[in-house]
């Protein structure tokens, strides 16, 4: 059997029956038509026709990721048009229907975000490859409560984080409400557009301050592995990285034209380092070395802390056990140490680099210069995404080291892991075909 190419169906699957209600719409399309109008009749007809579609595609997966786009959009709209009632009226109108028409639009931008993330995995071509050779594994929990960390009641936390965006919202209707003011009516003093801009600079402080209480409750409850002997049996993926590069990495993802900080201040998606561990999700759960002195482990991968003058041994350790080992390159001293033991203990294919910058990339190439047994390639350029990660190197089973850049994905997906998901295609096949090889020893022995 051919391997399907990144971002195609494995193989050609037969194509469905249409759904026994289709017959029922033309009628029913009609009766709408003659109580209630043309207009409904075509809106019917229109639902009636994305159904049959969703029902008999051979991608059901792309239908519920537009779907996610579709609920995120609504919930955009719905949170902007109560905006718009509350500046149109002055008011949260009857019985706070503006208020209830921005929660609801919050719920479906939430609940399509998570529509969407799932709808991701499925279009996953490395993931349908893994699960036809069996060697894709359910998630499993992984890890334990930190011990000794300060617990804080989550309810208490997660109240006070909603009651703090909440005062954010508020400080934004405000806002609006004196911009209309300002506009609308003359005579105003030279004051009044100080007071319009402490506003709106008062509900991106509030907002972006109760996103951050409320991010930082769930780190307090994240689990952390407490040794590498929790992760005998797993299977994992051991990812290395400068501690220096967490900060930049856990920040949410940057929105085009806006900055990072716009989507830290409305929590408008996950950091880079869970869009990693999303798309590396084929080969096992995320697990890194945590930052000393850290207080609570950051989202993405799970971390294990280590004493700061006895670290590498237990890395060793768990680079013989990981599945693949990421490395992200950056100014650390242990990165080369790192690197160097990858290449000492593990074959190539299970071990992937992931470059930043090119100015970075091109100042490590230089450090690693004398990098045995492999040579770090030339920088690659393309059209960057709006992320810090820009490609990742994978490695033939001499040790040549492969530049792969990252390309857009189609627009609906999410850019960073539908990118990562095609760039990792050749060596997630190298990979399966080593494990393969090493099931098929341990079944003749």
């Amino acid at each position: 059997m051919s391997r399907p190419q990144p971002g195609q169906s494995p193989d050609r699957l037969p194509e469905k029956p249409l759904p026994r209600w289709f017959p029922a719409a033309l009628p029913v399309s009609v009766l709408v038509a003659v109580l209630w109008g043309p207009v409904y009749a075509a809106v019917l007809c229109g639902v009636a026709a994305v159904a049959v579609a969703y029902a008999t595609t051979r991608k059901p997966a792309l239908w519920h990721l537009a779907a996610g786009t579709g609920l995120c959009a609504t919930g955009v709209l719905a949170q902007a048009f109560a905006y718009y009632l509350i500046l149109r009226d002055g008011s949260l109108g009857p019985h706070g229907s503006a208020a209830v028409l921005f929660l609801l639009g919050l719920q479906f931008f939430l609940h399509g975000r998570k529509v969407r993330r799932a709808a991701q995995l499925t279009l996953s071509a490395l993931r349908r490859h893994r699960e036809e050779n069996g060697l894709l594994r359910a998630a499993e929990p992984l890890g334990e409560r930190r011990p000794g960390a300060r617990r804080v009641p989550f309810a208490m936390t997660g109240v006070f984080g909603a009651v703090v965006s909440g005062l954010g919202s508020l400080f934004l209707c405000f806002a609006l409400l004196a911009l209309r003011d300002l506009l609308t009516t003359g005579g105003n003093p030279w004051w009044a557009s100080l007071v319009v801009a402490a506003l709106f600079a008062q509900t991106v402080l509030f907002v972006g301050l109760g996103n951050t209480i409320l991010r930082t409750a769930v780190q307090y409850y994240d689990t952390v592995v407490s040794s590498p002997d929790d992760l005998a049996g797993r299977q994992y993926v051991l990812y290395l990285r400068s501690f220096g590069d967490d900060h930049r990495l856990s920040r949410p993802h940057r929105i085009p034209l806006a900055g990072a900080w716009l989507a830290a201040a409305v929590s408008l998606g996950q950091g880079e380092e869970e869009r990693i561990a999303d798309a590396l999700s084929w080969a096992g759960t995320l697990v890194g070395v945590g930052a000393p002195g850290e207080r609570v482990p950051r989202a993405g991968a799970r971390r294990m802390y280590l004493p700061p003058d006895d670290w590498q041994t237990p890395v060793s350790t768990m680079m013989r056990g990981a599945t693949l080992v990421v490395i992200v390159l950056g100014k650390g001293r242990g990165t080369l140490w790192e690197i160097r033991e990858a290449m000492r203990i593990l074959p190539p294919e299970r071990l992937l680099l992931v470059p930043m910058k090119e100015k970075a990339y091109d100042e490590f190439r230089q450090l690693a210069g004398d990098l045995a047994p492999g040579v770090l390639p030339a920088y690659r350029r393309s059209r960057a995404l709006s992320s810090r990660v820009r490609g990742i190197i994978h490695f033939e089973p001499d040790w040549t080291a492969r530049f792969v850049a990252l390309r857009r994905p189609s627009p609906l997906e999410d850019q960073l892991v539908g990118s990562l998901d095609r760039a990792m295609w050749p060596a997630m096949v190298r990979l399966t075909e080593l494990e393969r090889r090493a099931d098929g020893r341990h079944g003749e022995a």
